[in-house]
Formats: C-alpha cells, structure tokens, sequence
C-alpha cells in the first residue's frame, strides 16, 4: 500500500481525498497547524517521519486578495515553501494550482496555453508551478477552478445553499466564466493519474463553462430554490460596492484538458448526486 502525505489537510479536496481513499492507501493528512510547509525543519521532520511515496500538496494561501495585500506571504506558502520538499524528497510530487495562472481574456485554456497571471495569487501559484518542474523529476501539476463540495465553509456551493435556505439575497458576478468541480470528482483524477502513472500539467474541469451567475441558477435548481434571490452583477460594479482593494480576476476562464483519456466530469451528475445525498 502507497504512502500518501497530503498537505493542507484540512481543505476540501484533502478531506474529499481522504474519504474516498482511505482504505486505498496509507494516509498522512494533516493540516497547516501541525504541518507548516513553510518551516523546512518541520517539513524535513515530517518526511523521515511519514516516508512517504506521493505529496498531494493542497496547502495554499488561497484568499485573493489577501495574496495581493501580503505578497511576500503569498509567494512563501504558494511558491517559496515547494523547495522545503525537494531537499527530502523525491517521489511523486503532486502540486494543486489554479486557472489563475491565465489572464482570463481568451478561456478556457488548455494545458499548452500561454501563462499570464493578473493577481499575486495567479503569480505565486505560477511560481509553485516552476519550482515543482526544476525540482522534481517526478511530478503531477493539477489545474483546477471553482471548487465545490457541501458543508464547506469555502464553497461557493455551500455558500449559495445557505442564502438562499435563509432567504437571502445574493450578488453573483455574471462575467466570471469558470468550469465548476466537485471535490470528489477532482480527488478521483487524482487517483487516476497515480494510478497510470501520468506526469506533468493536467486540468481538470467539468463540462460546463459557465458564469457564477449561470452556476449559481443551476445549483438553486438542482435544490429547489427561488432564483429570484439571485442577483446578476458585473465583477466591477462589485468590486465598486467593496471598501478595501481587490485583486484583478480572470474573467474569460476554464480548463479543459487535451487528454482525451482523462476521466469525463458532469456537473449535474455531481450536483444531482450531492443533492441526494444531503
């Protein structure tokens, strides 16, 4: 049985991961307040503790636009800290980034297409993503965008199904363009490209580009609710109702891959299935 150490282990996909491997594989999933990647003597620790085959590293600085207020964190816990492993480790490293590696003006995007980020989050992933190629000859970089899981207070579904449960009004930006995933059908790929022994960038998005907005309407469908309580707004005009700064997104977005053997994922197959199950 594999050894998997899974950083950011109290994330969504970390914890999606878990559940549904568990008895597949030997799990180390731990989370920042017992694993700090950006401390290398923790980090050379852990690894001769686990000794582990594969890193599935989860682990990010996340919020937008606080990678645009702390830069130098941003670009420590996304890019800075991938080298604390390449000093004890030389498996399999697999490293989760973001469509914000692209500028967002000509999605989706393939796995060939031309980098060009427009935030620090954007820049510091990127940043993650070259260090893991000079470091590691073994290596698995996994793009993904708007991911979603139920009971996840960093889910855009959780937080849609919880407005709109209570009554409330939302404002959902209507030019965001995206192809949504459900934790659970990202931790599969995962499982997937390990399993046939796969190397380099892969993405991994559902089947359906859509706006927030777009997204947003299918998800209160799917559960039942009145869409009136979904109120389409432009990323500027948001923005404009926002006191602090905000970071640029990208705008025209999406991931889809050139791999044709890639597992397929539907979006309403996952919506209808979380569905069911809650």
């Amino acid at each position: 049985m594999k050894k998997i150490l899974i950083t950011g282990g109290s994330g969504q996909l970390a914890q999606s991961f878990k559940f549904l491997f568990k008895h597949e594989y030997d799990l180390a999933v731990l989370d920042k307040k017992i694993f700090d990647i950006t401390d290398p003597k923790i980090v050379e620790k852990t690894l001769q503790q686990e000794k582990p085959d594969i890193v599935i590293n989860c682990a990010a600085m996340t919020d937008v636009d606080g990678c645009e207020n702390d830069s130098e964190r941003a670009y420590l816990i996304n890019g800075l800290a991938i080298e604390n492993f390449a000093r004890s480790f030389d498996g399999l490293f697999i490293q989760i980034s973001t469509d914000y590696v692209f500028d967002g003006k000509d999605g989706p995007y393939l796995e060939s297409s031309e980098t060009n980020p427009v935030s620090i989050y954007g820049k510091s992933k990127l940043l993650g993503e070259e260090i893991v190629k000079i470091c590691f000859k073994n290596f698995l970089i996994i793009r993904t965008n708007v991911l979603f899981d139920i009971n996840q207070n960093s889910s855009f579904l959780d937080w849609v199904i919880r407005s709109l449960s209570n009554n409330q009004k939302i404002n959902v930006v209507n030019d965001q363009i995206n192809n949504p995933v459900w934790t659970y059908d990202l931790s599969k790929t995962i499982n997937f490209l390990i399993n046939n022994n796969m190397n380099g960038i892969f993405h991994v998005g559902s089947d359906i580009l859509c706006s927030r907005y777009k997204f947003a309407k299918i998800i209160a469908e799917v559960w039942d609710f009145d869409i009136v309580n979904i109120v389409p707004i432009s990323t500027s005009d948001l923005f404009k109702q926002l006191d602090s700064y905000v970071a640029d997104r990208p705008l025209k977005s999406g991931l889809i891959t050139k791999f044709e053997k890639l597992p397929k994922i539907s979006l309403m197959s996952a919506l209808t299935d979380l569905y069911k199950e809650n």
